[in-house]
């Protein structure tokens, strides 16, 4: 287990080593930090996406039919970012 470990960590330190040499340290540093926000965005739980009777059961208020339709209507486009 331990040969298998040392060779996994070898191949990816002469990855990171590849990627430092050819795109750089800041643009290295700048995908990494771009790519762990996109994580931690997309990774959320929003009490808005769950329905009526599951809302029920952790006791927060109803949604009535009009708002949620108007509400996915109007940010239907932005529910990717959100």
């Amino acid at each position: 287990m331990r040969e298998m470990h040392v060779m996994v960590a070898d191949v990816l330190s002469a990855e990171l080593d590849a990627l430092h040499r050819r795109h750089g340290p800041w643009r290295l540093m700048r995908a990494l930090v771009a790519t762990i926000l996109r994580q931690s965005f997309s990774a959320a739980n929003h009490s808005g996406d769950l329905d009526n009777r599951m809302r029920r059961d952790i006791g927060l208020p109803e949604i009535s039919p009009y708002v949620e339709s108007v509400e996915r209507a109007r940010f239907h486009q932005w529910r990717q970012y959100l």
